[in-house]
């Protein structure tokens, strides 16, 4: 990823000279969706699987807002809170995002030094551990700062020497103040058990504050308590032989085990009677339910009691969690009521329930003493479109009334019994300059005039593109699939009439009878693209490179053969990697051919060169189109929604969403100087970790400044004093960026500004 960034960088920089040539897009959430009968807060959110939830104040409010890590592509999602108390509220806004680093397997915020602000626990980016990330910010700027590369423990206290304190990529953490002393311990398994440690944070112990990140092992085996290695049951009043010379409880004399190795848990402390202690929880990478254990002990001499394998249930005679499969518990207030909630989801990513995977229990007592129930199996996902694991968006207008409708294909919808491959189908209600969708069924069946939806077939993650095939004036559909073949419907219905769909060819052959095949995950687009006026086929794939068919047949019979199946010489995969699951869109810019494709990195790679030169090697303007990123094998298409001129985008995502991004005529990336009385001088240009604004005219003039990404977001703002400002670039991401400096007539009122580009890498 690394590699992809700087080349992004590289060619933003060769690229300066035209850069207005490209289409721009700024993602946008004003098209409203309905689901049912109801309009959705936040259609265009992108989508959630397997996600980890945790508080942090993001927009400086006094508000805990929702931090949303999903390891479906290891993508950040940020969600404002705008409730009330008792209510629900939460708006997603993007704009947050870029101030988190990148994240990969977990990630959960809490305030490790108690000022007030969340800082990041996260999976080390070395492996085998985990980093944490200061809260840095400001009163108005969320930043965070590295502070720990691999925290270590000390394993064998009082004398051992610190090392790495180990954590799988598949484990989370259980971060709490376990003995009450006002710092973070963390919980977690041993690498080789099935026992729980207990790594004591020992900085009130030693220097009479929490904001030091010094652990002992206080407890090789906390709790007294083993894990079944064949159930997610648990031994209590273990003997536990290995423990340290002294544990924090030692009641038991040693015995002996085999060793295990921990195949994979995530936990969660909270104290669940009000009696001071900390209970446990547990979610185990096999099994579809919460068990839960009691501590009979005290805060500094652990003991676990009882066990719960219906949690929370027995709990609060509520629903237990039965939730396909390794279900994660997290303890965030969600409802604004004061009292933490629970939220539960699946952290075992392409196996897991990936649709209703969200499960909120509402917390009726107080955190120290909760009360739950459950309320719904979809938070947050109830209001944004989500269509399981993988989402495929194509444009076609169905019911011939002018407007543009969505349709949009799926990996698979995971926990369920059948049908889990599937095509949404969602109909544009609105008008020409203003759409609107609502879903008319998640699985499409408008074919064969039976009452059969696509599912029925068992095509594998369906991928559907619309065109004319057979040059009657209506749109056909291709439907790529898993295994990478392709199927044929013809569209038989009369002028102005719904679409009708009927199989005709399924895997699809070329002249020569040869039966069309890309590999895996076929992904179609229908184009002309030799512009002869007969559609042909791009297809994208798991290699990702691009296939050409060529429409070769007659009018009224659609026949396609290979021109070539490293087409343009596109090839998406990162280096040292094998797959890349290309999705290709070309389109029109005025006449010029354009081709955006979706890879597994997240990034789309954008290239021209494509008209008179199909035969030969592509151009590659952009490795990480306009710094765009949603996740894991995205997949854009796009169509001028509104018809203001400009083409809109929508990208599919692997978390199953959709994110839609408006079409704009530009956005100001050209230098602009005026000449007339003053200047701007930044330097120095690419950037590492500062740059400087320097400003060369009327020096006794007033001057602020803003930043913007390239998607027109205002990232930071700030007053140049003394006509020169240096800024600490440490917490924002590489890449492309404008600064505008501001000429101010007093105190806020802006008069003109000069733009300049500055480009930060690492």
């Amino acid at each position: 990823m690394q590699f992809l960034k700087n080349l992004s960088i590289y060619c933003f920089l060769l690229f300066s000279l035209s850069i207005n040539a490209q289409p721009f897009f700024q993602w946008d959430n004003s098209i409203q969706v309905k689901l049912s009968s109801s309009y959705i807060k936040n259609p265009w959110a992108g989508g959630l699987n397997f996600v980890q939830v945790s508080e942090i104040d993001m927009n400086m409010d006094g508000k805990k807002d929702l931090f949303v890590f999903d390891r479906t592509g290891n993508m950040i999602r940020t969600f404002i809170n705008n409730g009330t108390v008792g209510t629900v509220d939460y708006t997603y806004d993007p704009f947050y995002e870029t101030s988190f680093p990148k994240i990969n397997s977990w990630a959960l915020l809490a305030d490790y030094n108690c000022d007030g602000k969340e800082d990041i626990y996260c999976y080390s980016s070395l492996g085998g551990g985990f980093d944490i990330y200061k809260n840095t910010s400001t009163s108005t700027i969320l930043q965070f700062t590295k502070i720990v590369t691999k925290q270590q423990s000390n394993y064998s206290p009082p004398s051992g020497s610190p090392s790495s304190l180990y954590m799988s990529p598949v484990d989370i953490p259980a971060i709490s103040d376990i003995d009450n002393d006002g710092d973070l311990d963390i919980i977690t398994f041993a690498i080789g058990g099935t026992r729980m440690e207990y790594h004591k944070n020992m900085s009130m112990e030693l220097f009479g504050t929490c904001d030091s990140l010094r652990f002992d092992v206080a407890n090789h085996c906390w709790g007294y308590a083993a894990e079944n290695a064949l159930s997610n049951d648990y031994t209590i009043f273990d003997t536990c032989s290995t423990n340290v010379s002294s544990p924090e409880f030692p009641l038991y004399e040693a015995g002996t085990r085999e060793p295990v190795r921990h195949a994979g848990s995530c936990q969660l402390c909270l104290d669940l009677d009000a009696d001071g202690d900390k209970d446990f929880v547990a979610g185990d990478i096999s099994f579809r339910t919460l068990t839960m254990l009691t501590n009979g002990g005290t805060p500094t001499d652990g003991s676990f009691v009882a066990i719960d394998t219906a949690f929370p249930s027995n709990n609060s005679s509520t629903t237990a969690i039965n939730l396909t499969i390794y279900p994660c518990a997290f303890y965030v207030d969600v409802n604004f009521d004061g009292a933490k909630d629970l939220i539960v989801s699946p952290s075992a990513p392409n196996v897991s329930e990936n649709f209703n995977s969200v499960v909120f229990y509402s917390n009726s007592g107080t955190t120290n003493f909760p009360i739950f129930q459950h309320e719904q199996n979809n938070l947050l996902q109830d209001n944004m479109i989500d269509v399981g694991e993988g989402a495929y968006p194509a444009f076609f207008d169905y019911d011939n009334d002018g407007l543009k409708d969505m349709f949009i294909g799926n990996y698979k919808y995971y926990g369920t019994s059948s049908g889990q491959n599937k095509i949404a189908q969602f109909r544009n209600i609105g008008t020409l300059t203003s759409p609107e969708f609502q879903l008319v069924t998640r699985d499409y069946d408008g074919y064969d005039g039976s009452s059969s939806p696509l599912s029925a077939l068992a095509i594998a993650n369906p991928v559907p593109a619309f065109g004319d095939m057979d040059n009657d004036g209506d749109a056909d559909m291709f439907i790529g699939a898993y295994d990478g073949k392709i199927h044929y419907f013809k569209n038989i219905a009369s002028s102005g009439a719904l679409a009708h769909f009927v199989l005709t060819s399924a895997n699809f052959k070329n002249s020569s009878g040869r039966v069309i095949d890309v590999g895996d995950f076929a992904s179609p687009q229908i184009a002309d693209i030799d512009g002869d006026g007969q559609n042909d086929l791009i297809i994208g794939a798991r290699n990702g490179k691009l296939a050409y068919y060529n429409y070769s047949g007659s009018t009224t019979i659609p026949i396609l053969d290979s021109v070539s199946h490293f087409f343009g010489g596109v090839q998406v995969s990162e280096p040292l990697m094998i797959t890349g699951y290309s999705y290709p869109f070309i389109f029109k810019q005025g006449s010029v051919s354009k081709l955006l494709v979706g890879s597994e990195s997240g990034y789309m790679r954008f290239y021209d060169n494509i008209d008179a030169n199909l035969t030969g090697t592509f151009n590659l303007v952009d490795s990480a189109y306009l710094n765009i990123w949603q996740g894991t094998r995205v997949a854009p298409t796009g169509a001028d929604m509104n018809n203001d001129g400009f083409m809109d985008l929508l990208i599919g995502n692997y978390q199953g969403g959709v994110s839609y991004f408006k079409g704009v005529s530009s956005i100001s990336v050209a230098e602009i100087e005026d000449v007339n009385d003053w200047k701007v001088d930044v330097f120095p240009n690419p950037a590492n970790d500062y740059f400087t604004i320097k400003i060369i005219g009327e020096e006794n003039a007033s001057y602020s400044f803003e930043l913007y990404n390239l998607l027109g977001q205002s990232i930071f703002k700030k007053r140049i004093t003394s006509n020169a400002e240096t800024i600490n670039t440490e917490s924002i991401p590489q890449g492309v960026y404008i600064c505008k400096v501001y000429k101010l007539s007093d105190e806020h009122t802006k008069m003109n500004f000069i733009a300049k580009r500055i480009v930060i890498t690492r």
